[in-house]
């Protein structure tokens, strides 16, 4: 039994990590996503605001998904360029990590 604790508490963090942290994620959305986007009022910058993003439907024209949610978002954030070809969103390499906890907080904002 305590073998098999052990063993159970090696992954928590692990688990726990792949959910993504909201509060992480404010502080990363801050620095990677707020040079050009509004995080909290309605308004534009370079792209789009991200103010309750998530669970809405995307107002870009040529992008597929029904809504924001986990795996768009996760694909976006990938590679935006694949999912549109001629957007102008550059995005430097976001770790799993980074991605996970950004997605969080956006999740929680809804």
């Amino acid at each position: 039994m305590l073998k098999k604790l052990l063993l159970l508490s090696c992954f928590l963090p692990t688990l726990a990590w792949a959910e993504g942290d909201a509060l992480r994620g404010k502080t990363v959305a801050m620095v990677r996503c707020g040079p050009c986007h509004h995080l909290n009022t309605g308004f534009i910058k370079v792209g789009p605001t991200l103010k309750n993003i998530y669970g809405k439907k995307p107002t870009i024209q040529g992008v597929s998904f029904d809504v924001w949610d986990e795996a768009a978002l996760t694909a976006w954030l990938i590679n935006p360029r694949a999912i549109k070809a001629n957007t102008r969103m550059r995005l430097p390499y976001l770790s799993t990590h980074d991605r996970n906890d950004i997605i969080a907080w956006l999740k929680s904002k809804q």
